[in-house]
């Protein structure tokens, strides 16, 4: 037995270099660990979609056909000119209220450089992260703009309520160099967001932040007509109403598409009242909504006037909503009755002009308000020149011309709108030809997507204070944005000559009995797809497979390892 025992006895020399199991197992497992994270990390990097790292601009190109001496200035040159520095008043889409301090060169400046032309309609300012503001030239350049030194009159951040115009100081827009947000002290500003395009307000109450576009490295100057806001749109048919009545009034987008309305007769502007001053995408975060986009009660025999103003874009048509309160009980018993059948189908655009690859989306109303089924069916008339899903999203796929029609369930009502029509001057140019009354343009302004800052004494309410995130309207033509876009961003597509447009017969979906089509020819602007890395999906489940055999397999060798080991 002692002989035994000394044979399965070890050498000392062996036994010190012994490698105990503990050791071994907690090695493995940290390695595993480690693997797993790489391999979740590699799983990331492939789901995520391609998204640039922003940083501050170095140069920036001014280019388009609207100059005559394209020019790209380096950090440098801009360095080396006249610097113009001023505090700004800002009002962002929550909103809230803000001061901003920049310093940097003047626009007009720089496009003296590049040779401003007079037929110069549309500025487009883009982004290294892909993001893109349009501005008018009237507004940019024309319109004059203020710093308002008491914005923070009557409330110290809530934007829905007007600081005071008093003592209002004329600003220059400027391309800033540096700039500091929440704040008026120049030792605060930095490069962290240059290039910054920084512009002032034409009224007290308009909302500029969602302009304050960072990292400009380009802008376009170009002589096609701005496009034209959609019109603004009641949710209550005009005539009598119950008295105390709530309307309330609506764009397609309710961002940067401001509604501006009146109830005494008068024609509405930049000075008349807000209605949807706070933006659609923060609506589900507030419980205060109908405080800040205060219904119109009708309590009296009311006319309501309303326009939709912002940038980018020229005014829409001044809009009247006619009410008469009725305090008889007739209205309410009237509102209780089932709704009938659609009477009529309309289409927010009557043409629209698409360079392939750009998207549309189309919106449909169905009359009367309280139709019993408003359903609707999109088509296309040539699925090879433009597609149309479920909710009214154009996509130009090819050169040609298409009809894209929009037919209620019920009744097989039609409306439709011609894609790059033949009598466009120039097919899928991307431009807009106003042709009736109701050009209406791209939904969301695209822009930088900003998000909500935290006010002072609605901190439970509203989001934790951000710059205006370079997102996505805002379409989005960005900002929009959009937003798309939202919330929102548009981003460019490259520019490509396109072939002659085609004729294409007029298509309706409706049936031989049914009420006449009604056709449209619209011209719109549109937003060309968003250019970036797109992922295959099943480059998602590869990766999991991947990493689900490796660990498993790991996992396996590693058991029968330990059992080796414990043996």
């Amino acid at each position: 037995m002692q002989a035994d025992k000394r044979k399965g006895d070890k050498p000392v020399a062996e036994r010190r270099h012994t490698v105990s199991p503990r050791l071994i197992k907690r090695y493995c497992q940290l390695l595993l660990t480690f693997l797993g994270s790489l391999l979740l990390a590699a799983l990331l990097h492939i789901a995520a979609p391609g998204v640039a790292l922003a940083e501050p601009s170095k140069s920036v190109e001014i280019t388009g056909e609207g100059v005559t001496n394209p020019v790209t200035l380096t950090l440098e040159q801009l360095q080396a000119m006249e610097q113009y520095q001023h505090v700004y008043s800002v009002i962002n889409t929550w909103p809230t209220k803000k001061w901003y301090v920049a310093e940097g060169v003047k626009l007009r400046t720089l496009f003296d450089l590049a040779g401003l032309k007079e037929d110069a309609a549309l500025v487009n300012f883009l982004s290294n992260d892909g993001f893109e503001v349009a501005l008018t030239v009237q507004e940019l350049l024309s319109d004059k703009r203020y710093y308002f030194p008491y914005l923070m009159d009557h409330h110290p951040t809530d934007g829905s309520i007007p600081g005071s115009p008093a003592d209002a100081e004329e600003v220059e827009p400027i391309l800033a160099l540096v700039s500091a947000e929440d704040n008026n002290d120049p030792a605060a500003m930095n490069d962290r967001d240059s290039l910054l395009l920084v512009l002032g307000q034409r009224v007290v109450t308009e909302q500029t932040n969602p302009l304050f576009l960072k990292y400009v490295n380009r802008i376009e100057v170009l002589t096609a007509p701005p496009p034209k806001w959609e019109n603004p749109k009641a949710d209550t048919d005009e005539g009598e109403v119950p008295a105390g009545a709530l309307i309330r009034l609506s764009t397609k987008r309710n961002d940067m598409d401001k509604i501006y309305y009146t109830t005494d007769g008068s024609t509405p502007t930049l000075n008349s009242p807000v209605f949807n001053a706070s933006a659609s995408r923060w609506w589900p975060l507030r419980d205060d909504l109908d405080r800040v986009n205060k219904p119109i009660e009708i309590n009296e025999d009311t006319i309501i006037k309303a326009i939709t103003i912002g940038p980018g874009k020229l005014n829409s048509d001044v809009v009247t909503f006619t009410y008469k309160a009725d305090f008889t009980g007739r209205a309410a018993e009237r509102a209780k009755l089932p709704g009938g059948p659609p009477t009529g189908v309309t289409l927010d655009q009557n043409a629209v002009n698409l360079k392939i690859g750009s998207t549309y989306e189309l919106s449909a109303t169905v009359g009367p308000s309280n139709a019993v089924d408003k359903s609707v069916l999109w088509s296309s008339s040539d699925t090879s020149v433009a597609t149309v899903d479920n909710t009214g999203l154009v996509t130009v796929v090819g050169p040609g011309t298409a009809v894209i029609t929009v037919k209620t369930v019920v009744g097989g009502l039609t409306a439709s709108c011609v894609v790059n029509g033949p009598n466009q001057e120039q097919a899928g140019n991307g431009q807009i030809v106003a042709l009736e009354e109701e050009p209406e343009a791209q939904e969301e302004q695209a822009g930088p997507v900003e998000q909500a800052p935290a006010e002072t004494d609605m901190a439970a309410a509203e989001p934790k204070s951000a710059d205006e995130i370079q997102e996505e309207p805002v379409e989005p033509k960005e900002p929009d944005e959009p937003e798309k876009p939202v919330e929102n961003g548009q981003y460019l597509a490259e520019k490509e000559a396109l072939a002659a447009a085609s004729t294409t017969p007029e298509v309706s979906a409706a049936p031989p009995d049914s009420q006449p089509v009604q056709v449209y020819e619209m011209s719109v602007d549109a937003g060309p797809a968003q250019l970036q890395l797109e992922h295959n999906d099943m480059d998602i489940y590869t990766a999991g497979v991947f990493a689900f055999l490796f660990l498993f397999g790991a996992s396996r060798r590693y058991l029968e390892y330990a059992r080796e080991v414990e043996m």
